[in-house]
């Protein structure tokens, strides 16, 4: 098996972490309710409905860790803009959405440094989505033995290992918002990790040198592009049962115009790719798609 490729068992790992991190969240917003089933209020039954969104919006997510080892394994170079720099949390602090979609970003990024063997910098945002959580209101588990442990299998590449540990430090938090507030963060959260996920897809067919053999050696990050619309008609449902403010009504907007290029032009190059075997994927056919996953990346992650 080559050395960069993901194995099955991390995949499912991850795929694990999250769908439990979720239930997490969602079992401290729904509990404690003691209404009778034939008198659940408008209140209630629009919460049951984002939490029925919710999971199957974990169900159609990629794996969080899927792109960035793909990245590895098609052989691109780390690079440091693949990740949104810790330097802006501060900017985050006037803006509780930003700041839980920008959360999701950096869980991408985690990911991304994790493949690539940056453990220092794993451990620096690991402690940053410590304090963005206290921020928001949650009471994150902090544990400086597990840290250090994380670091020891990052360094050795032990993707199962770290996949444990960062299911112990996220799953270990105490959640203390109000029902609205824990939706809403979990919602936001996903939709940051899912458009950094994308970002760092499209970066990178867009900076890649382009060959014949790189064109060759890009499709199976093209393919992971094209196989997420599923999960993008997800988060739009989940920002529709969300209550409406000015993050959640833009990104709404922007997420429709990535559907509609979905839609489009990125069908016109998934029935183009399984009808022409020798139909080349150039940068300029996912032209678009990039552009509009840089803006929208660029509206998450901006002041």
């Amino acid at each position: 098996m080559n050395k960069n490729t993901l194995p099955t068992s991390m995949k499912s790992s991850f795929k694990v972490l999250s769908l439990l991190v979720l239930v997490s969240l969602i079992a401290s917003c729904s509990g404690g309710s003691s209404s009778n089933e034939n008198e659940k209020s408008k209140e209630e039954l629009a919460e049951e409905k984002t939490i029925q969104d919710l999971e199957k919006l974990m169900e159609d997510l990629p794996d969080p860790s899927l792109v960035p080892f793909t990245l590895k394994s098609v052989g691109a170079n780390f690079d440091r803009a693949h990740i949104n720099s810790l330097d802006k949390i501060e900017s985050y602090k006037s803006n509780r959405d930003k700041m839980a979609l920008n959360m999701g970003v950096y869980a991408s990024d985690i990911s991304y440094l994790a493949a690539y063997g940056h453990e220092e910098d794993c451990i620096d945002y690991l402690k940053a989505s410590h304090s963005m959580a206290e921020f928001l209101g949650d009471s994150a588990i902090y544990n400086e033995d597990d840290l250090n442990e994380f670091r020891g299998h990052i360094n050795d590449q032990n993707e199962d290992e770290i996949a444990r540990i960062l299911g112990k430090l996220f799953l270990e938090t105490s959640l203390k918002m109000e029902e609205d507030h824990h939706l809403t963060m979990a919602g936001l959260a996903l939709t940051g990790s899912f458009v950094e996920g994308l970002y760092q897809a499209v970066i990178t067919l867009e900076t890649f040198p382009d060959t014949p053999e790189n064109q060759k050696l890009l499709e199976p990050l093209v393919k992971i592009v094209l196989g997420e619309e599923k999960a993008l008609l997800d988060i739009i449902e989940v920002l529709n049962d969300l209550p409406f403010d000015d993050t959640i009504a833009d990104m709404i907007t922007e997420l429709s115009i990535l559907d509609r290029l979905y839609k489009g032009d990125l069908q016109e190059i998934e029935e183009k790719m399984k009808s022409d075997p020798d139909f080349i994927l150039t940068r300029d056919v996912m032209r678009d798609i990039t552009l509009e996953v840089k803006r929208i990346r660029q509206r998450i992650t901006e002041e």
